[in-house]
């Protein structure tokens, strides 16, 4: 997290955490809305109830909150983030999009190209996720560093002085 590297009493930082938390707050239910959407279509549940439509709701804000305690660190976060979706929607989506939407063969000539990108999409996808979960199951996780102040954040060591 960029905005632990400052100290805590510099309050443009402060003001800049503020504008991130508040930033997070309001894309939240933007991505929970998306994920529903998905699902239901997903689902062939176009025509939802209003029971259903408040199940899904409740059901996506339970699971990211239960997955979000178990850990306070955000790399393992972002990293879960980034192998499980901006590896999919940068290499995979637009691999498979081409490779349905193109006429032949799946080994043609001009689909080995997408062929590769899609492989090796689910190819560092795969060694991503194993790469977390060994880093989980080895306790390098529970390392994770957060909420310490950096030394030349000490008050008493500003201008190299000590008391």
């Amino acid at each position: 997290d960029l905005l632990e590297n400052y100290c805590w009493y510099d309050d443009l930082m402060n003001l800049a955490r503020l504008a991130f938390s508040f930033t997070i707050l309001l894309t939240y239910p933007i991505e929970c809305l998306v994920t529903r959407s998905v699902l239901l279509q997903v689902l062939n549940a176009y025509h939802s109830t209003d029971k259903q439509h408040v199940g899904f709701t409740l059901a996506i804000v339970l699971i990211t909150y239960f997955i979000s305690i178990t850990t306070d660190c955000l790399g393992v976060v972002l990293e879960l983030n980034g192998v499980l979706a901006a590896v999919p929607l940068a290499f995979i989506l637009p691999a498979l999009s081409y490779l349905k939407l193109e006429s032949g063969s799946i080994f043609s000539k001009q689909k080995l190209p997408a062929l590769g990108l899609a492989l090796f999409g689910v190819m560092v996808a795969f060694v991503g996720l194993i790469q977390i979960l060994y880093a989980i199951q080895s306790g390098s996780v529970s390392k994770c560093m957060h909420g310490l102040a950096m030394p030349y954040c000490n008050k008493t060591q500003l201008n190299g002085t000590r008391n």
